[in-house]
Order: structure tokens, then sequence, then C-alpha cells
């Protein structure tokens, strides 16, 4: 017969079984690692296309076009996951994405190596898209892999959200932080280098020839 303890006049309250699990975390921390996954992948989805763009415009050899074309691919690939995630409320295709993630780590780590070690003192730079892109896929990383041990069942529903007032600061947290890692990287990118600034769209300077005066 279980224990009971009483919890006022005529009513019990059963004991706590001590093998039962602990109740999982607050919704309010779940939820904000799922934005945050999924606003990663949208960010590595970001600069993907951009380091696809830097290897396009700098195409010397069919190994560039190639890169070109894988990092299309993986930017694409990285944008589907992330929209799907969002539409799910958790992340999907798991297993798989993690698999990819860790080849694409690899990939941005030897390029980064490569810039600054690799090649002749005068030409070397920092690799700023593939380090930037590097630190979302970690991110993406360690948030499914958080989600996956407190409970989330891959690509099924999220259980109900916090309200809205609780939920949004969360959401515009996530959101800044992997903006604050994207922009960056892909202002280092020939897409973000040919960029026009903010302001100066329609309204090109028009200068008079030189030498030619009224």
């Amino acid at each position: 017969m279980s224990a009971a303890a009483p919890a006022g006049e005529g009513r019990t309250v059963p004991a706590r079984d001590p093998d039962r699990p602990s109740p999982p975390p607050g919704r309010l921390l779940p939820e904000a690692i799922r934005m945050l996954s999924a606003f990663a992948g949208l960010g590595a989805g970001t600069l993907s296309f951009g380091i696809s763009s830097t290897l396009l415009t700098s195409a010397g050899s069919p190994w560039s076009w190639a890169g070109a074309l894988a990092a299309a691919v993986w930017g694409i690939v990285l944008t589907a996951w992330a929209i799907q995630s969002l539409h799910f409320g958790n992340p999907v295709w798991s297993g798989v994405m993690i698999r990819l993630v860790a080849v694409s780590v690899l990939m941005h780590i030897a390029s980064v190596i490569h810039g600054i070690w690799w090649v002749p003192a005068s030409a070397r730079s920092l690799d700023v898209a593939g380090l930037s892109a590097l630190a979302l896929e970690l991110a993406l990383v360690g948030s499914v892999g958080w989600l996956a041990r407190h409970g989330a069942r891959r690509g099924a529903p999220a259980a109900i959200s916090p309200s809205a007032g609780r939920l949004l600061p969360a959401i515009f947290a996530a959101a800044l932080a992997v903006a604050a890692v994207t922009t960056p990287g892909l202002a280092a990118t020939a897409a973000g280098q040919h960029t026009v600034p903010p302001g100066e769209h329609g309204s090109p300077q028009i200068q008079s020839p030189a030498g030619h005066h009224h």
C-alpha cells in the first residue's frame, strides 16, 4: 500500500515516487533553445550562400567551382532544415543534420587554418565568414544536443509554448545573438562587399565628366 501524506481536511496526496524522473525544465528555456537552433541554421545558411558567392568571384579552377556549388547546396539544406524546424517546433532530421554539420565544421576549420598558415605570408588572411559559419554551426549542434538530452522528440511538435509576453524576449535574444555573428561574416564575403549601403538605393551620385564645366 502506497504511503500518503495529509493535505488538509479529509484529503490526501500521494507521496512522491523516488524512481519517478524529475520534471522537465521550464518551458521558456527549451523554447528559447529551439529558436536559437533554427536561427543558427538560417544564419549559417545565409553565410553559406555568401561563401559560395566569394568562391564564384574568385573561381580560377574546377575546385573553386565545385566548392561554390557545394556551399550553395549546403546553404539550401540549412535553410530548409531551419524552416522545417520552425514549422514543427522542434529540430527535424536531427541525426542526419548533426553528421552533415560535423563535416561542414571540419571544412570551415580547414579553411581557416589554410588562410592563416598554408599560404604565403603576403597572402595570409583570416576567414571571417568561415569562422562565423563555424560558430553558428557549433551553436546549432549544441542546441539540438541539449534538446535531445531534455526529451525533445525529433521532428515532433513542441509542447504548449509559454505566453507571448515571456517568449518574445527569448526570441529577440536568440535572433540578436545570431545576427551578431552572421553580420560580420556576411560582410566579409563577396556578396557583402558588393552590397549597396543603406540610404544609397536609387540615388546614384551623378558626376560631371572631368574637364567639362558650365
